[in-house]
């Protein structure tokens, strides 16, 4: 499972850059909302173009360099992994409150 760590928004000019650094583990959703955006990421020797309305998620680690064609506004969402599995800890909690021995009811009168 995936948790979002943080979201940005930017308008970038014509013909200037962004760079976004992911973390291992990670996922990166690159929304283009305005103009167009040319993705780069090291060492993918496949370059992505993006325009308005379309997105994409990277889930390696690395630089990813935007560099808007034209005017362009971008929304990023940065995921990371959870630390610890989301339910896992209250299961466990309600596991021990419920078990058996912890509730030793011997009842009125013995």
């Amino acid at each position: 499972m995936f948790l979002v760590s943080n979201d940005m928004t930017a308008t970038l000019p014509a013909r200037s850059s962004l760079r976004l650094v992911a973390g291992t583990g990670e996922r990166v959703a690159v929304r283009c909302t305005e103009g167009e955006l040319w993705l780069i990421r090291d060492g993918d020797p496949k370059d992505t173009a993006l325009t308005a309305s379309e997105c994409v998620t990277l889930s390696d680690a690395g630089h990813i360099d935007l560099y808007a064609i034209t005017a362009a506004s971008l929304h990023v969402t940065r995921c990371k992994p959870a630390t610890t599995p989301v339910g896992g800890a209250w299961r466990h909690r309600l596991w021990r409150w419920l078990a058996p021995d912890n509730h030793r009811y011997t009842g009125v009168g013995r």
